[in-house]
């Protein structure tokens, strides 16, 4: 059933509780995973300036395959710019064009009182998505 997951990841310990879920699944239903961060850019002069330096975006991604793939798994990843305020919709975008089964993300990136202002990307995956969505603690 789940034969594509996409395991959306940031810096935050939830996101690791989620890669970890993420392998159990893929271990379960000999799925592939596809690793999905998103890099923020802010809107500045004289064009988009990103959150995160590419480097460390790029690692993270490159981390969670190592992981996956010295546990026996299938595993791809990618490193994805979007405006802040868009992260939910690329992942959605990226789960569409993947035609993935199932996403799983962590129940929360940001800090409590970030998510409270912004929103949750968790929160807009479930409510803005088709495809099934397992939230980790």
């Amino acid at each position: 059933m789940f034969e594509k997951i996409l395991v959306a990841i940031d810096h935050s310990d939830h996101s690791q509780h989620a890669l970890s879920a993420a392998s159990d699944l893929a271990k379960c239903s000999g799925g592939k995973v596809r690793v999905v961060h998103v890099r923020e850019m802010s809107i500045g002069k004289p064009g988009p300036v990103p959150k995160e330096d590419t480097d460390a975006a790029k690692a993270l991604v490159d981390e969670a395959v190592k992981a996956l793939t010295d546990e026996g798994l299938e595993a791809t990843g990618v490193v994805h710019d979007s405006h802040t305020g868009r992260v939910a919709s690329v992942i959605i975008e990226d789960a569409g064009e993947s035609e993935v089964s199932v996403i799983v993300m962590g129940s929360r990136g940001l800090t409590d009182l970030e998510g409270l202002v912004l929103g949750s990307t968790t929160h807009k995956v479930l409510h803005l998505g088709t495809l099934p969505v397992l939230v980790v603690r």
